[in-house]
Formats: C-alpha cells, structure tokens, sequence
C-alpha cells in the first residue's frame, strides 16, 4: 500500500486486515504475523483494531531475520523465526529485497498517475515471481542435496555435543525450551531462557566470551558467538555503504 508521511502503524494496520480478508483466513488457522518492528507493533494491537479482527483469530508476532539482528539481544530470542516452532528460517521482509532492482524505474514511477504506478510495480512485482518460480525447482534440489550430505555430519557433531554437556543438563534444557514455547504467547519473556548465562553470573554469555570453559561445548559456543558477531558487523557495513 502507498505510504505517507512515513511509515506508520496505521498503515500496517490497514494492509494486514485486507491481507486477512483477501487471504481467506480461518480464525482457528491462525496467523503469524513477521513484521520488522513488531516487538513494539504487538503491544497494543487488539487496542486498535481488534474489534476488526475475526473472532478467535490467534495471531502470533515475529521478527524476520533481516532485521532481527539490529534490535536489542532480548528481541533476538523472543522473536526471531528461529526460535518460533514451525516458521523456520525467513528472511521476514522479502520485499525489500527487490528495492535494489526495483531501484532503476523509481524515475519513471515518481511522475506516473497513481493507477500506472501501482500497474508498474505490480508488472516487475509479477516479472520477479516468475522468475523465481522458474528457478524454484533448481535451488530446492540443490539445497536438499547439500542438507542429505550434511546431515550424518550435523548428527555425529550434535551427539557429541550432547555427550560433552552431558544427558542430565540436555534432558533439563529439553524441558526448559519446550515450557518456554509452550509459554511463548502468554509471557513472551519466557523465551529469554535461551539466553545462555554463565554460571554464578547475571551477564549475557555473549559479553563474557573469554570465561567460557575450555571444553569441547565451550570452543563451539565461543566459535559460534565470534561467527554471529562477524555476521552483525559485516551486515551494518552493508547496511551503512552508498
């Protein structure tokens, strides 16, 4: 939808009631809504249009990948896709995506009427999901493929990880995460059990990196924690350059 004045939460407001109601959805389906900002977009959503929602729609909020990793660590692990049973790892905003290609007729669309606008985008909108829809076949057997020569790897490494940790501390951190999912839409703080802690310590292990124990479970943790921060700052370098 067209915005003005900048994004507003209005304007979102707008388009997910005419995506539910173009959509067709059940009220007992449910919705995952990922939207970049709805850490603060949630709050107060049935304050505002909740008398316009279906009647027992059970709708769940989410932090796409493509921006979760600017917001604060609590966000992270409370609405990243990754940590959501079901929803996998989603990009979230695949429509900004597009803007780089889309960015080569924005002269075109400044000075078009309102309706050969909205037909403009809606013509490259329509080019670009054919084209992924061609190469769909492709990427998916490629990528199955690499997950089946993965995966005896990925396996022995995840056992050995748990022999390291040891079957009483994984069967406890089994029970933790599934209370805490089960727990997701009533207390959303419930998913900071994934925040992992150091022992004795309130501090965030991501900040204390260089305690971590010299073991097997340690090394993967630190190595893990130095690959994610590499991500973030390579990410907002990108995020930063013309």
């Amino acid at each position: 939808m067209d915005l003005f004045k900048g994004e507003q939460q209005k304007n979102v407001d707008f388009a997910f009631l005419k995506a539910l109601t173009s959509t067709g959805v059940a009220p007992e389906q449910g919705v995952l809504l990922i939207y970049d900002i709805a850490c603060q977009y949630i709050v107060h959503l049935q304050e505002r249009i909740g008398q316009h929602l279906p009647f027992g729609l059970d709708i769940d909020a989410a932090i796409g990948l493509f921006h979760v990793h600017a917001h604060k660590d609590q966000c992270f692990f409370q609405y990243a896709t990754s940590f959501i049973p079901g929803a996998g790892i989603v990009a979230g905003e695949i429509l900004e995506s597009l803007w780089s290609t889309l960015n080569s007729i924005s002269p075109t669309a400044r000075t078009a009427t309102l309706a050969h606008r909205a037909e403009m985008l809606d013509d490259h909108a329509t080019d670009s999901n054919h084209k992924k829809t061609l190469g769909m076949i492709k990427t998916l057997c490629r990528s199955y493929r690499q997950a089946v020569d993965m995966l005896d790897h990925a396996k022995t490494y995840y056992q050995n990880l748990t022999n390291q940790a040891g079957n009483t501390a994984v069967q406890k951190w089994t029970v933790d995460i599934e209370d805490a999912e089960s727990n997701r839409k009533n207390d959303i703080t419930a998913m900071d059990i994934y925040a992992a802690k150091l022992a004795g310590s309130e501090s965030d292990i991501r900040q204390p990196a260089a305690g971590i124990p010299e073991t097997q479970l340690g090394s993967w943790m630190e190595l893990s924690l130095a690959v994610e921060e590499k991500q973030y700052v390579t990410s907002y370098r990108i995020f930063l350059s013309p």
